[in-house]
């Protein structure tokens, strides 16, 4: 039976071989294959351990586990391989006639990965103050060396060594590259986006390690009396404190003070 290719873009909003291709993207990283490179035993743990905060989650959960169960039956080794597996039409359908597995929870199962796992790739301009000319021209001598995403950040200014060559390469001082490096780094929080990253500087949360290191009631403070200051209201649907709290102390640490 033919896989319904309209559920990938319901889903994960980009058609299958786009998802794919971003996928194995942000998987070509050393870091990324490094620290998020999961085994389907560890894959399981995981998503128990990242949606453990909130009982709305369970039957995701639920799906989740029982899916990398079954991948790690089939001796699937870890998202990698389980992307290769699948990157094109034709593999994915190859695939699912060898496993017999359903369609629908291999596409929700990928989107998960990219999604909520995976970190997500953001071009340098939208982590600085659009504003300000002298971060574009920094910016603009970032990509001279290749670095033009956040995910470029990372990799090659995750540590106190990377930083230094970067800063003395491209011209650009060792205080701006720390603090886009943080930016990036808080980017890795599931959903998060430029405005997230923003707001939480904005707050004095300008570190993962200072978010995962502060108590949800102090957190909720802080922002509470930040977004009074700007004139937003604090809720949920605006942005997920708990949620927020909960994975800076999840996800895994990569950066080098």
């Amino acid at each position: 039976m033919e896989p319904n290719w309209s559920e990938a873009k319901k889903v994960a909003l980009w058609n299958y071989e786009e998802l794919m291709e971003k996928m194995l993207k942000v998987l070509s990283y050393k870091f990324v294959q490094e620290h998020y490179n999961h085994s389907m035993k560890e894959a399981a743990d995981y998503a128990t351990r990242l949606f453990g905060y909130d009982a709305k989650y369970a039957k995701k959960v639920g799906m989740l586990t029982e899916f990398f169960k079954k991948l790690d039956s089939l001796e699937v080794k870890n998202y990698v391989e389980l992307a290769r597996k699948t990157e094109t039409k034709e593999k994915c359908r190859e695939f699912l006639r060898k496993t017999r597995l359903p369609f629908e929870d291999l596409i929700s199962t990928l989107n998960y990965i990219f999604r909520w796992v995976l970190p997500f790739n953001l071009y340098l301009r939208e982590l600085i103050d659009p504003d300000d000319e002298t971060q574009r021209e920094y910016v603009e001598k970032l990509k001279k060396l290749g670095i033009r995403f956040n995910l470029d950040t990372l990799e090659q200014g995750r540590t106190v060594e990377g930083r230094k060559r970067i800063s003395e390469e491209a011209g650009v001082p060792e205080i701006f590259l720390s603090g886009l490096v943080n930016h990036a780094d808080l980017t890795r929080l599931p959903y998060s986006n430029r405005k997230t990253v923003k707001h939480l500087c904005a707050a004095g949360y300008g570190t993962l390690e200072k978010l995962a290191g502060t108590d949800l009631r102090r957190l909720t403070e802080d922002m509470k009396s930040y977004f009074d200051k700007v004139g937003i209201r604090l809720s949920r649907s605006f942005i997920d404190l708990e949620g927020i709290s909960h994975w800076a102390k999840t996800i895994p640490r990569i950066v080098q003070d």
